[in-house]
This record gives C-alpha cells, sequence and structure tokens, in this order.
C-alpha cells in the first residue's frame, strides 16, 4: 500500500476477552471499583475495559466511571455523596441536599508482573479536586496460584496510620508534613507523596466455581491504613478494627456485584457493569448490512465479452527462504505490481507480474528484477522478466545477466531498449468515448448506484480509469463504501475500463482516491482472492477535486433527509438539585442543494422536565457566555438547537475551506469560516476559524440579546503513532474575550468509540473564573453502529464539565472540517481493508 501524500451539562498489550467468553475482572483502583475493598492494587484490566457502578458504604455513596484508556494507564472519575453532610452551611442555599464531591483518579503501572518480579504500580487519588480524599501510593501485586497478594505504602489519606515518618523528608523538609487539603488546585504537586506514611495490603482468593452456584467467587481480606479521623463526613467515623472483607461475584459477562463489611461495624454493597471499548457495548449483536451489491462480468452493457481469464494464483516459492521472498514482493507491491510466478531452474530465475502503473510498469518491472537478483541463491546467473497483461499473456519479457542487475541499471530508457515485445496486438491503444457515449455510461452507473443504494455524486471517466466520487454512505468504515461503489461500477463500466478511483469524503470534500483494480473485485467475487491478497496491489492517495468534465448525478439534488427521536440532556450535581433532566422529541432535517452545500438544524420539543427546581443565578465577573444555562433552560423548554447553511470546498489537494451562517448553536448565532490543510498520510493538520458571534435570546427562538463578538482559533492536529492517539492544540479568542489555549488528548479504540480528556487555560485568573479554576473535561464519542441494527455513521457525544462557567467556553461549530477530513491513511485502510466486500 502506498500512501501519499455550576453542573455539568452532558450533551493492550493484552489480548481482548471474546465477548462471548467469562471474564474475571482484575482489581482497579477507584474506592468503588471491584478489586480491593477500599485499598489499591497494583492490578491493571484489559486494554480499553470500562467500568461504572456504584459503591455504598455510609456515610459515602460513590458512583464511578474508570476506563483502561492505554494497557499502562488507568483513569476513574468519581462522584462522591456525603449522605451526613449539607451542601452548604448558608442558609436557603442548596437547602435539602447532602454534600457532593468530584474527583480524578490515576494510576500508572511501572512494573509488569512475571515469574520472579510483582507487578508494580503508583497512583494519584483526588487530583485537582477539592481534595477531601486526596492521596497517593506506590503498590506491588504478585500472584500464587489462586491467592493474589498486594501491599504497598500510601500517602495523604491512605497514610492517615501514620506508621512512621515519610523518609522523603531526610532530603527534603517539604515532605514531612502534608498541606490540609490535599491536592487541592493550588497545591497539586506541591502536595503528592507529603506527610506520614502508612502500610497496606490485601489479600485475595479466587474460588472457582463454586458449588451449586456454578460461578467463581472472589473472596479479599484487607487491611485499611486510613483510620478516617480527617474524612469530610460530619459524623465521626471511629473504625472497631482496621480489617475490611468483601466478596464478589460476576452472574454475567457485563456484570459483577459486591458486598463487604468494613471498619468492623459497616455493611458495604457494590454493582458494577462494564464494557470493552475495543469491541463496542452490543459486539453480537447483527448490524444487518444493506442487500450485497453484484459484481458483474466483463460482458459490459452492449453484450460483449472481453474473452480474459481470471489471472493465474501465484505460485509458492518454497525454495526461497522467508525473508527473500517477503523482501520481492514487497518492491513489487510498492510499485503497485503482483508477483503472479517466481521459479528457479538451475542457473535461471523466472519472474512474472502483472499489474503496475501505466507508463511505469516497465521501469517497474526492472527493479523488481533487481530484487529477485539480490534474493536468489549464487548459482542463478540470468534473472528473466515477464511482464503480463490482465488476463495473463506476456506482453514484455527482459533477459538479463544477474550481474548487471546488481550493478545497477544504466539510463532510465534501458527498460524499453532490453524489452521484447511478446504479443504486440494486446498493447491497449488509447480509449476514445464522445461526450454523448460518456453521458450514457455515466447515467447507467447512477441508475445501478440508486437501484443497489450505493451514493454517488459525480463520475469522471477517462480512458481505463473511472473515478467516482462517493456521496453520503451509511459506513463508518470507509473501505467498505469504497467496495460497494466499484462493485456497482463493474455492472456498467465497457470493458476496457480497469482502474476505479473511488473518491471519498465527507460534505463534497474530494479527501482521499483510493485505486483498486477491477480485476482484483472480480477474483474476489469468486473466490479466487481474499482481501488479504490484494491489500498491496491498491493504493491510497491525496485526491484531487473534480475537473470541469466531471460528471454531476442530477438525480440527488436536491436531497432532503430528516430523522426524528426522543432524547434527554441533563445537568448533575449542581447546587439546586442533585439532578436536572429534561426528556424531549429532537426533530432533525436537513437540505443539499449541491453536493457541497447544506442546509440543516434541529429543533427539541419538551415533553418532561425539572427545570422549575432551578432557581441559583449566576455569579460570574466575565460575560454570561455558558453560565446563564438555567435562563435557556427555563425558558427554551421548546428551541431550535441549530439552522444553519454550509458550504464546503477545496481549495487545493489537501486544503480545505467551509463558510456558514445561521443559528449556530444553542446559545449563539452568526457567521464564520475555516481553512484547514491536511495532506492524506500525514499525521499533521493545520486550521484557523473566524466565527462572528452573537449571542441568542433566552427562549431559544430566532431573537437575539445584545452580547456579540470575535471569536477563532488557530490549531495543530496531531495523529500520534500509537494506540491511536490524537493530540490537538488550538489557541484563539474565546467567547468570554479571553485568550489562551486548549489541549486535548483522545483515544480511539478498535470499535470506534473515541474518550478524550480535555483542558483550556486562558488569561482569566482563577479567582475571576470561579469554582474549578479553569475550563476542563472529558468527553466520548460513541458510534452507533456498534449497536444499532443497520449501518450508520451518526455519533452519540457526551460531553462532562464538572463546573460550566463562562472562561474558555468555544463556539460549538458543527462544521469543523478536521472530523472531515482525518482518518484516511495507511493505518485505517490497513483496519477497515477486511470490509472490502461487506
Amino acid at each position: 500500500m502506498t500512501a501519499w501524500g455550576g453542573g455539568a451539562v452532558a450533551q493492550s498489550n493484552e489480548a481482548a476477552p471474546k465477548p462471548w467468553e467469562k471474564i474475571i475482572l482484575p482489581n482497579v483502583s477507584d474506592y468503588g471499583s471491584i478489586g480491593a475493598i477500599q485499598t489499591p492494587t497494583a492490578r491493571f484490566g484489559n486494554d480499553g475495559q470500562f467500568l461504572a457502578g456504584i459503591s455504598i458504604a455510609s456515610p459515602y455513596h460513590r458512583y464511578f466511571i474508570n476506563l483502561q484508556a492505554l494497557p499502562w494507564l488507568e483513569g476513574t472519575f468519581r462522584y462522591t455523596r456525603i449522605t451526613d453532610r449539607p451542601y452548604s452551611g448558608v442558609p436557603g442555599f442548596a437547602d435539602g441536599q447532602d454534600y457532593k464531591d468530584r474527583s480524578i483518579d490515576l494510576k500508572i503501572r511501572l512494573a509488569q508482573e512475571d515469574a520472579d518480579w510483582p507487578e508494580i504500580a503508583v497512583g494519584f487519588r483526588d487530583i485537582g479536586g477539592t481534595g477531601l480524599f486526596g492521596s497517593e501510593y506506590v503498590v506491588a501485586s504478585k500472584r500464587f496460584g489462586d491467592f493474589d497478594v498486594s501491599g504497598g505504602l500510601g500517602f495523604g489519606a491512605l497514610g492517615t496510620r501514620a506508621h512512621f515518618d515519610n523518609p522523603l523528608g531526610l532530603f527534603f523538609d517539604r515532605f514531612d508534613k502534608r498541606l490540609d487539603g490535599g491536592n487541592t488546585p493550588g497545591s497539586v504537586g506541591t502536595a503528592f507523596f507529603t506527610g506520614p506514611v502508612a502500610l497496606f495490603g490485601s489479600v485475595s482468593y479466587l474460588w472457582r466455581e463454586v458449588p451449586l452456584l456454578g460461578d467463581d467467587l472472589r473472596f479479599t481480606v484487607e487491611y485499611d491504613p486510613n483510620n478516617y479521623k480527617d474524612d469530610p463526613a460530619f459524623s465521626d467515623i471511629e473504625p472497631k478494627i482496621p480489617v475490611n472483607f468483601g466478596v464478589s461475584w460476576q452472574p454475567a459477562s457485563w456484570i459483577q456485584v459486591g458486598a463487604g463489611f468494613e471498619r468492623g461495624d459497616t455493611a458495604m454493597a457494590r454493582f458494577t457493569v462494564f464494557a470493552d471499548f475495543h469491541n463496542g457495548f452490543n459486539p453480537l449483536l447483527d448490524k444487518g448490512v444493506p442487500p450485497e451489491v453484484a459484481v458483474r462480468g466483463r460482458d459490459g452493457p452492449k453484450g460483449v465479452p472481453d474473452g480474459r481469464p481470471a489471472d493465474p494464483v501465484p505460485a509458492a516459492a518454497a525454495w526461497l527462504p522467508e525473508l527473500a521472498e517477503a523482501s520481492v514482493r514487497a518492491v513489487a507491491s510498492d510499485r503497485q505490481l503482483v508477483v503472479m510466478r517466481f521459479d528457479v531452474t538451475g542457473d535461471l530465475a523466472e519472474v512474472d507480474l502483472s499489474g503496475g502503473i501505466p507508463g511505469h510498469d516497465m521501469a517497474d518491472a526492472l527493479d523488481v528484477a533487481a530484487a529477485v537478483a539480490r534474493a536468489v541463491p549464487a548459482n542463478v546467473n540470468v534473472v528473466e522478466t515477464r511482464l503480463l497483461s490482465p488476463g495473463g499473456s506476456p506482453v514484455m519479457t527482459w533477459t538479463l545477466p544477474r550481474g548487471q542487475l546488481l550493478n545497477g541499471l544504466p539510463s532510465a530508457g534501458f527498460a524499453e531498449e532490453q524489452a521484447v515485445a511478446e504479443n504486440p496486438v494486446l498493447t491497449t491503444p488509447a480509449v476514445v468515448r464522445d461526450a454523448a457515449e460518456t453521458r450514457d455510461i455515466a447515467q447507467r452507473l447512477f441508475d445501478a448506484a440508486e437501484k443497489n443504494d450505493v451514493a454517488i455524486n459525480q463520475i469522471d471517466l477517462q480512458g481505463d480509469t473511472l473515478r467516482v466520487f462517493v456521496g453520503d454512505m451509511p459506513f463508518r468504515n470507509f473501505v467498505t463504501s469504497a467496495g460497494r461503489v466499484a462493485r456497482v461500477a463493474t455492472q456498467t463500466m465497457p470493458p476496457e475500463v480497469e482502474r476505479f478511483a473511488v473518491v471519498l469524503g465527507d460534505d463534497g470534500l474530494a479527501v482521499a482516491e483510493l485505486t483498486v483494480l477491477r480485476t482484483h473485485i472480480e477474483r474476489l467475487s469468486k473466490d479466487e482472492a481474499t482481501p488479504e491478497e490484494i491489500w498491496h496491489q491498491s493504493r491510497i492517495a491525496q485526491a484531487e477535486p473534480a475537473g470541469d468534465e466531471a460528471i454531476l448525478n442530477r438525480s440527488r439534488y436536491p436531497g432532503f433527509d430528516w430523522a426524528i427521536a426522543p432524547r434527554t440532556r441533563q445537568q448533575i450535581g449542581g447546587p439546586d438539585s442533585f439532578l436536572i433532566y429534561q426528556l424531549y422529541m429532537r426533530a432533525q432535517a436537513s437540505i443539499r442543494p449541491t453536493p457541497n452545500t447544506e442546509i440543516d438544524g434541529y429543533a427539541g420539543l419538551n415533553i418532561a422536565n425539572n427545570y422549575d427546581d432551578l432557581e441559583l443565578e449566576s455569579d460570574s465577573r466575565l460575560p454570561h457566555v455558558r453560565s446563564d444555562i438555567k435562563d435557556y433552560l427555563k425558558e427554551g423548554e421548546t428551541w431550535i438547537g441549530r439552522l444553519q447553511g454550509a458550504y464546503y470546498t477545496n481549495l487545493a489537494p489537501g486544503l480545505y475551506a467551509t463558510a456558514y451562517a445561521g443559528l449556530l448553536e444553542e446559545m449563539f448565532g452568526g457567521l464564520g469560516g475555516e481553512v484547514l490543510y491536511k495532506s492524506v498520510g500525514s499525521p499533521w493538520a493545520y486550521g484557523l476559524d473566524v466565527n462572528w458571534v452573537k449571542q441568542r435570546d433566552y427562549d431559544g427562538m430566532f431573537g437575539f440579546r445584545d452580547y456579540n463578538t470575535v471569536t477563532g482559533h488557530l490549531g495543530v492536529y496531531y495523529e500520534l503513532p500509537f494506540w491511536n492517539l490524537n493530540g490537538s492544540v488550538r489557541a484563539g479568542r474565546y467567547l468570554a474575550k479571553d485568550w489562551g489555549a486548549t489541549f486535548e488528548l483522545s483515544r480511539e479504540f478498535d470499535s470506534g468509540i473515541r474518550a478524550g480528556v480535555f483542558a483550556t487555560v486562558t488569561d482569566v485568573s482563577a479567582e475571576d473564573f470561579g469554582e474549578g479554576s479553569f475550563d476542563k473535561g472529558f468527553f466520548l464519542s460513541i458510534p452507533l453502529d456498534i449497536y444499532a441494527t443497520r449501518p450508520t455513521k451518526t455519533r452519540f457525544g457526551l460531553t462532562y464539565r464538572p463546573v460550566t462557567r463562562d472562561g474558555g467556553a468555544q463556539l460549538n461549530r458543527s462544521s469543523a472540517l478536521i472530523g472531515r477530513v482525518a482518518g484516511y491513511d495507511e493505518q485505517n485502510i490497513s483496519r477497515y481493508w477486511p470490509g472490502l466486500m461487506e
């Protein structure tokens, strides 16, 4: 394969287990997780493992989600209700609510377990939160049969039993005493590993196949290093004993329940569900793909057969060492040639090749011959190279001394000078078609595409090459879209058309061009080859925009689409109520006058909500660009969320632009534009957007308030070379007229689920920003096709901010370009390639 160039508004190295297999969940670090009861272990889950659950041990109710974000990194978000402590000591403020605490934990693997060495990890609890549960630890775990033993050193909340002074204090005095509040935002980093140190440990036993029950039970006993004297509960907690006991049971592959006895007098209950982000939530559900697209042989629309037999199956060269054979095939595949036969008889080596790029195939064939000369045994003196037609007949032959090939080719024209024409009649003349014939072929293709539910915007047919510009297909796997387009093309294209160049991209943008050979599609349809066998004979490249001779599929425009479905939105953990919710019906529609133009929007129609509980007014010192969320929710129970027109275009290969105007999001309308450069195959992208916006009225209709501003950002995006990680930095002006930068890091798992974190730092001080100090949070983006009954590219997005404030607030644009042009590269092609014939 060659690659060319207030509250929160919610909108492995280890092999992943099969979804039908029983999973024994490992221990995880956070308080409410499924390992030890209160103490951490060094155990990690499977890469991509996601947990969600609740743990109750009075007076704490802990709600948690946990993600094995990387093979060596685990993150936990925890929401703790302290049921005996009021939300606020101020009369009339949040009356009747108990206290809520949000926190984030991280655990990092330092060493993996082996026969002689334990698993070792370091962890941090309550980073950047209130610090009520702030602590750090170093822990080691080792298995002995069905027993799992863990032990470590705890600091902060895990060190309050203070078995000994901090040994780091021998070198730096600041480690002797821990600051009050632990890891509060102002003390993060300075508080780490400070204060007294306590020992902790646990032993668990896995009882396999319990009689009568039939499932496994895990029993755990642990020594708790927390004396609870500094705990934030209002009632004094006095442990009777520092030992906790627990048992966990997994009745199904996606659920686990646990119970225990803590502090000698307190019962504990725990409920946990989990999913594998690499396989999705429901990997066993039949997605019901659309009807198969048939491949038609080359009898052509006029019924004229070309009589070409299938390509011969490549012969195995058993005598070649594996490395030598791989090197020859790699050189051929880089030049879009396939090795059909490789044989050695005495001092003669013979190689037959097919495919190749017209105009380059002769010179490329001799490059492969040189690779053969380097790979064959020393007794070989002559290399004979044949270039075959698609039907398998030899077209050109070169018979050259091996030494000459090893010493290099003397000139660029050497291949043509030394070539012997075996069958000049097979030389394909230039194909000439008049405009009427081309339009007739195009219309037959458009009709066949509509019949097969394949979206084609326009085509460009020149000689033996067909360029097809794909429309909106329902497949997240763009290789599947390309494969279905190629198959429908076999039904109508004349026999001489051999190359199908499928141009991919959303909203009429020409982003990537995937070229496949018609011969390969035909062979795949007859099970004479597998997608893996022809993988190296296809090509992904930067797409050129459609030229003046491209023919538009006018039957698709103007296009109209609509959908209606129930949705929810919620605000969690605010002072007005623990949960503010709305159930509404979302109706959305789009009109597409041309492939590059779209008018779209949606409206929310209220069904039920508890917005009457919203009373707290914003105390923000900044322009209220987000903190007036209460007024938007209460006055806009039924609202227009978006109504905009957008135009997308290619300014040049790899350079994209969009312009848009209208009601851009629920709180702002206006106009703006973006330019982005992203070369196919490059991990880098660069973009700039500028927007003039005006604040919308609270009722969510067509009125506006007085506030307006100019906002925009310069963005740099990078696809990291491991674990499908993506990072970005966007710097510029925000909605509240503050200046700064947003940092984002995300990972896409094998199922297509994306998880990430972000943080925005601007010139707004922590005091002016208010609670939370700066904007931050995490997000999930879930492709709905992992549990839908039909293929779809629709995603469900969830963004969580611990506090919604005005600093660092960005415009929620639906027309951002990076999501439309990223991902078309060799790495994703290889990942998606098995779906070529789906």
